[in-house]
């Protein structure tokens, strides 16, 4: 889970034997209670209506507003070198992104989240606040996380702490199993874990698993995509089914000799935290890449998964998964 950051050098007072610490947005007239939300609102019903003539929508929900009703009207100009990278000037007010509608519009459907344009950088992107207040930039050097809130993403740009991109990432690592153990009940347990990892950390909650052989020779056919139910009951008891159905279909197929074998777990049940295929889990043994008897274990985040709640729930679940693998 990403911890909270504390800004060196920002500077403290002592009232009354207390410790206070002071924000550095309040060097740029931010304070706290500060409010604005007479010349905010009327900003984002002017960009609104700008979009709405673009062919687009925006939606003025309640993170969106309570951001503009706060931070509504501040700049920034970097008078000083940044932490981990350059300290970011910008300027907040959503009419000022007007040219970057389309291309917000673009981010929020890859993202599967709501945005809404705040303002600008110095160097031109686009600022913009998702559903959950989580403080976003998107521009020619791509689509950032500033911040998990206007305050964070406003304090990291003026202290000049780097932000996170937002980009598909897959993450793999082997998985130890016993030297007894045939690759195929170790694509399988890994399977399962994952299926337990991630409804435990209410990413989503899986009912079946798919398998899919894919041939090493040539240009890499797939030879067989099909989905193999988990049965109802206690997790650990479905272990010995999936493998005798796996047994089966590579067995009907040479044992799958010459193929890549793999079992993904990418199949939302009904309690579904995340959508369809934004986070996917495989084992897969048999490829070029590793020895026959190895499995591999990887998970792809997709870019909706780099922000806001899902994020760290993710971050969780990638932890506890190459633990328990």
């Amino acid at each position: 889970m990403p911890l909270l950051r504390s800004f060196a050098g920002a500077s403290r007072h002592r009232s009354g034997g207390r410790v206070t610490q002071r924000h550095r947005a309040e060097r740029i007239g931010w304070t706290a209670g500060r409010n604005v939300e007479r010349e905010g609102m009327q900003a984002a019903l002017r960009i609104a209506a700008m979009a709405q003539s673009h062919g687009t929508s925006l939606s003025i929900f309640p993170a969106a507003k309570a951001f503009l009703s706060e931070f509504y009207g501040l700049d920034h100009r970097p008078m000083e070198s940044g932490r981990e990278v350059a300290s970011v000037g910008f300027s907040l007010d959503p009419e000022k992104a007007r040219f970057q509608l389309i291309k917000l519009d673009r981010l929020s459907a890859e993202l599967r989240v709501a945005l809404f344009p705040v303002g600008v950088t110095e160097n031109d992107s686009a600022l913009a606040v998702g559903e959950e207040g989580q403080l976003l930039s998107s521009g020619l050097g791509g689509s950032w996380h500033m911040g998990d809130s206007g305050l964070e993403g406003i304090e990291n740009m003026i202290s000049g702490l780097a932000p996170r991109r937002l980009r598909r990432t897959e993450h793999a690592w082997n998985v130890k199993s016993a030297t007894a153990v045939s690759p195929v009940v170790g694509a399988v347990q890994a399977a399962l874990t994952a299926v337990y990892v991630l409804h435990h950390h209410d990413i989503y909650s899986a009912r079946s698993v798919c398998l899919t052989l894919t041939s090493l020779r040539g240009s890499g056919v797939e030879i067989v995509r099909r989905p193999i139910g988990i049965p109802n009951g206690v997790l650990g008891e479905a272990l010995s089914p999936i493998v005798r159905d796996v047994e089966e279909i590579l067995a009907a197929h040479a044992d799958g000799v010459g193929c890549e074998v793999k079992l993904a777990v990418e199949v939302p049940g009904a309690h579904a935290e995340t959508s369809a295929g934004l986070v996917r889990f495989s084992a897969r043994f048999g490829h070029v890449a590793m020895r026959a008897s190895d499995v591999e274990a990887s998970l792809c985040v997709g870019t909706g998964a780099q922000t806001g709640s899902v994020h760290v729930r993710v971050v969780d679940a990638l932890r506890a998964l190459k633990q328990m693998s």
